[in-house]
């Protein structure tokens, strides 16, 4: 089997059928499609126990565990070399699996592959000026800057990924611990098995939920999302330090408040000290750096980013090595 399309779903009766059936009539016939019901309780087990297809294999899982879980479990099952995601209330243009497959086997650089998106609208009214400015956020992103960013954002629209199976289990597969920014984490890690790209044609039709976890939960998105990005640098930077690396954050006295109250009880990944952004206090950084009392500087992404970033590169720092760069909120209230 080359190719194993792959859903998670709780709760999902508005708009799964929908997105069923746009997987179903691809113009690429050639897969299995694997949907994991993450233990709902409305009436997604019937529209699942409905479908005829051939190609179609359901998972029933008695309880809701996230999903993270699910995806694990739906990837562990599918036999083909390749996975293709689909979010279950999002759609998929008739030809994408066709592009997508074609452009990862024809692109042996990269481990995942994604596209462009059309934002549309769920039940509710959403004006489509924000439509078209979450369609933006994604589309608008530069691909040769995607490794830069690599602990500083999401490349792909998650429910446009296709990957290498083996790549995704090289990596260790979804973090269950993570309920919301599960893709943003495991994107960051899939960077250690290749590159990821995105076709520029819009394949995939992506549904804005304006009551979503990420929409509704501002707060603990950013702390999943922070709590991510100091797992990968951790990971992928400093495994082999074969113990817990210790960084320096410089931000304003708001973002370092943040971080303490929010995140510090839950980061397990790295020990992190604290200065603000003046000038003597970059020095100081400078100084526990060059004497090994620290492993990294991370950057809170403000204002004064791009001087404090020229600051260390003089020094002869580099970003994504020694400077990382975060996005932390200054007003949490």
């Amino acid at each position: 089997m080359e190719l194993s399309v792959v859903t998670a779903v709780y709760n999902g009766k508005a708009h799964l059928e929908e997105a069923i059936h746009s997987v179903l009539n691809q113009t690429f016939h050639d897969f299995e499609y694997i949907i994991v019901n993450d233990g709902s309780n409305d009436q997604t087990k019937e529209i699942l126990d409905g479908v005829n297809d051939p190609r179609v294999k359901v998972i029933h899982l008695e309880k809701n565990k996230g999903a993270a879980n699910a995806l694990n479990t739906g990837i562990h099952e599918a036999n083909g070399e390749w996975i293709a995601l689909q979010d279950a209330d999002d759609v998929s243009m008739k030809q994408r699996l066709q592009r997508q497959l074609t452009y990862i086997k024809s692109h042996p650089e990269f481990a995942a592959v994604g596209s462009l998106i059309q934002c549309i609208p769920g039940d509710e009214m959403v004006d489509p000026n924000f439509l078209e400015m979450e369609s933006y956020f994604f589309n608008a992103k530069d691909p040769g800057q995607f490794r830069n960013e690599q602990f500083y954002s999401t490349p792909i629209c998650h429910g446009t990924g296709l990957f290498s199976k083996r790549a995704f289990q090289n990596v260790g597969g979804y973090d269950p611990a993570f309920k919301i920014a599960y893709d943003y984490d495991l994107w960051s890690r899939m960077f250690g098995e290749g590159e990821i790209g995105r076709i520029p044609e819009v394949l995939y039709q992506y549904r804005v939920r304006t009551h979503s976890l990420a929409h509704t939960n501002r707060i603990e998105t950013t702390c999943e999302i922070l709590l991510s990005t100091f797992k990968s640098i951790a990971k992928v930077k400093f495994d082999h330090l074969n113990r817990i690396p210790k960084l320096l954050l410089l931000g304003s006295q708001k973002e370092i408040a943040f971080y303490k109250e929010k995140i510090s009880p839950r980061n397990h990944y790295l020990q992190m000290l604290f200065l603000e952004q003046k000038l003597s206090d970059m020095k100081k950084a400078y100084s526990l750096y060059r004497f090994n009392k620290i492993d990294g500087i991370v950057l809170a992404s403000n204002p004064q980013i791009d001087r404090i970033f020229r600051f260390f590169v003089g020094k002869g720092l580099s970003f994504g090595n020694q400077i990382f760069k975060v996005w932390i909120p200054d007003d949490f209230s």
